[in-house]
């Protein structure tokens, strides 16, 4: 028989003072600014960051749940692939950039890669980060 506890959860609540959420991340991010040599702040500005969190990632999720729907809109309707394009969303200029999709890179043989410093061999020949493997077999190693 498992001597374990159930878990149980928690809800996260900043303006409980009773729950010491607030203190606990204050403790926490203030031992790490005090490791990386950050100025540490009061409780107080804690709570405030904290408020601002939830807000930011709803409108974040929503922004992109919005540009996401859009493209599957498209593929339902059986848009041709040129209809589609790449998102880029900065909320804090606002900036909002649709662009179209540049096609993959492919992976080739090279004499000297500046990277390793020596020669590489692509295999396969001219696969890109969209292709596939499909292995097949017992997938041991002996």
């Amino acid at each position: 028989m498992s001597t374990l506890k159930p878990i149980r959860t928690v809800e996260f609540e900043k303006d409980d003072p009773t729950n010491f959420h607030i203190e606990c991340i204050g403790s926490i991010s203030n031992l790490r600014a005090r490791n990386y040599k950050i100025v540490e702040v009061p409780n107080f500005k804690v709570k405030l960051i904290a408020g601002k969190i939830i807000p930011a990632l709803a409108t974040t999720t929503a922004m992109i749940v919005g540009a996401v729907g859009i493209e599957i809109v498209k593929k339902v309707l059986g848009m041709k692939e040129t209809a589609f394009y790449n998102s880029y969303m900065n909320l804090a200029l606002p900036l909002w950039v649709f662009s179209e999709p540049m096609p993959p890179i492919e992976h080739k043989d090279k004499a000297y890669d500046d990277v390793f410093l020596g020669p590489v061999k692509a295999i396969p020949s001219n696969f890109t980060n969209w292709d596939k493997f499909d292995l097949k077999g017992p997938l041991t190693i002996n």
